[in-house]
């Protein structure tokens, strides 16, 4: 991992302490808050109301079932990022399966009744509208990516973190945790046309992984980092 620590000094000089560290139990609420204010960036400043389900949806499986690889940042106001991760994807995705997804379908029930009435959605309400009407898709992970890629991490920090080392050094934090546990590398599944996400990886050093039965209108793509790859940037 050492290209993550590989940096240029910042333009101007900052006095700026950001602290990280391993993920707590307590820190929930607040995490969830940065995932939710990070997608609605991401979907143009749509606002998700204070509801949990954008975090429940796309960390909480994490936090609740692999908490020993999930790091967060804060400054001064607080929790500002987060790293999660967990060691093997597919059997993580089994525990999905399992346990989380049909938790959050028996606590975020399908909006039958307005959609019915013809009622207009609010934002949150077409997400978990959307998470009913597509339970059925197949969520399995392509082999050639788990093959040299069997961790999976996510990743995200809130938009006033202008200093690129401050993911970097979250990032070093989750891959030599996975590392030290037996992962040859990690890969991230985004939206394929997420650009800013898609930037945000390849700055950390992740590349796009082309899955042969990968279709020009996938709705995701997966980027990843291996330790053959960390070699090669060393020599």
């Amino acid at each position: 991992v050492s290209d993550l620590f590989l940096y240029k000094a910042p333009e101007s000089p900052s006095s700026q302490i950001y602290t990280i560290r391993p993920y707590l139990q307590s820190d929930e609420s607040y995490v969830y808050d940065v995932c939710r204010k990070t997608y609605a960036l991401e979907r143009e400043n749509i606002t998700f109301e204070e509801s949990d389900f954008v975090g429940d949806k796309l960390i909480g499986g994490f936090l609740t079932l692999s908490p020993e690889y999930c790091f967060i940042v804060e400054d001064e106001m607080g929790i500002c990022g987060y790293a999660l991760a967990a060691l093997d994807a597919q059997q993580f995705n089994k525990k999905l399966e399992i346990s989380w997804t049909p938790e959050l379908n028996r606590k975020y029930p399908a909006p039958t009744e307005k959609l019915s009435a013809g009622q207009k959605l609010s934002p949150v309400e077409e997400l978990i509208n959307d998470m009913h009407s597509n339970n059925v898709v197949n969520n399995a992970i392509p082999e050639m990516i788990c093959k040299n890629h069997p961790s999976v991490v996510k990743m995200s920090v809130l938009p006033h973190i202008m200093d690129l080392s401050v993911p970097k050094r979250i990032l070093a934090c989750i891959i030599a945790a996975l590392k030290a546990n037996g992962s040859v590398g990690v890969f991230s599944e985004i939206p394929a046309s997420d650009k800013k996400l898609f930037d945000f990886y390849s700055k950390l050093g992740f590349l796009h992984i082309q899955v042969s039965n990968e279709l020009p209108n996938d709705c995701s793509i997966f980027m990843g980092r291996t330790s053959l790859q960390i070699m090669l940037q060393r020599s």
